[in-house]
């Protein structure tokens, strides 16, 4: 269904992007609240996007800083952007941000992180943590097969959207099947570090645990180097294998995935969202209703069966975003 509204707002805004109403004249602000290979990934797809529209790009990265992203945003709108394409840091911050450029008369979308409220700004698109984390569930669910069956549950940032939706709908999936533990959880706020000490914590009380949720690609760095020094970091169907499910379809997961030391990885469509807030920009821009102001998209599963079959589909595996 999410494709199918995915489809139905790119011919909406097909009219954007016909060489006779291309838009040489509009530059956006585009704010990230961070950079890593995700989000490098992130502003790879939305430069493509402003490509395919004819519109300028004026990027500013907040360095994980709310304060220093509101600077940003303002300078951006005395530099004359007609739209800003954000990632908030802050989803609260943000919905001020959303208020400075409305007062402005600039158009201000959020991508990937939700804000606080989705009625302060002109149109949001993200992936879907909820069907991520239902997804996730279901497969520890099934790899359990009825059996006592322990999970270690690593947490992304719990102040965002993408945090706790990722972990909530997991949990809600898991409680229906008793034989499911979750011996842990996690919070890592979207660092390493922590997915490294929280597996380290997890396998010193639970020698015998049976899986890993990692909710973002960056958080394997932390898991495999605890599972390498413990001689645990197996491939899928070898003895002693950990199964592990994670989320982003970052390089980083598709190598994973090919390498077979994780069971599954959801991709987040980045190609689609860049394409999808970009286009909603220049239509608000250009004082043109947007028809639809959210827009959630599920993530693509692969597995080391099918990655082959799937890169296509995946940014981290394809040689371009999708």
């Amino acid at each position: 269904m999410n494709r199918q509204i995915l489809l139905a707002l790119t011919a909406a805004l097909a009219a954007v992007v016909a060489p006779a109403a291309r838009a040489d004249d509009i530059t956006i602000g585009v704010s990230f609240d961070k950079m890593e290979s995700f989000r490098q990934g992130e502003l790879k797809a939305i430069e493509a996007a402003a490509a395919r529209h004819g519109v300028r790009i004026v990027f500013q990265n907040a360095q994980e800083d709310a304060q220093r992203q509101a600077s940003q945003i303002e300078s951006m709108i005395s530099q004359g952007v007609k739209a800003i394409v954000a990632i908030p840091w802050d989803i609260q911050a943000a919905v001020n941000d959303a208020a400075t450029a409305h007062a402005a008369n600039v158009a201000y979308v959020t991508l990937d992180q939700a804000p606080a409220d989705l009625s302060a700004v002109d149109f949001h698109v993200g992936g879907d943590p909820c069907a991520d984390g239902r997804a996730a569930g279901e497969f520890f669910a099934k790899a359990a097969d009825g059996k006592p069956f322990k999970l270690l549950e690593l947490q992304g940032g719990l102040s965002n959207d993408n945090g706790i939706r990722r972990s909530k709908c997991l949990d809600e999936v898991l409680a229906a099947h008793k034989n499911v533990t979750i011996v842990a959880q996690v919070p890592t706020d979207w660092k390493p570090e922590k997915a490294l000490d929280g597996t380290e914590n997890a396998l010193q009380a639970h020698p015998d645990l049976n899986a890993i949720y990692s909710p973002w690609n960056i958080g394997l760095q932390g898991v495999f180097s605890v599972l390498e020094k413990r001689g645990l970091k197996k491939k899928v169907g070898e003895p002693g294998h950990l199964a592990i499910v994670s989320i982003d379809g970052a390089p980083t997961g598709c190598q994973a995935v090919r390498d077979g030391f994780i069971d599954m990885d959801l991709a987040t469509p980045v190609g689609d969202m860049a394409e999808a807030a970009v286009a909603a920009a220049v239509k608000a821009a250009k004082g043109e209703p947007i028809p639809q102001r959210t827009l959630f998209l599920a993530g693509t599963a692969y597995t080391p069966a099918d990655v082959q079959e799937k890169a296509s589909k995946v940014w981290g595996c394809a040689p371009a975003t999708n």
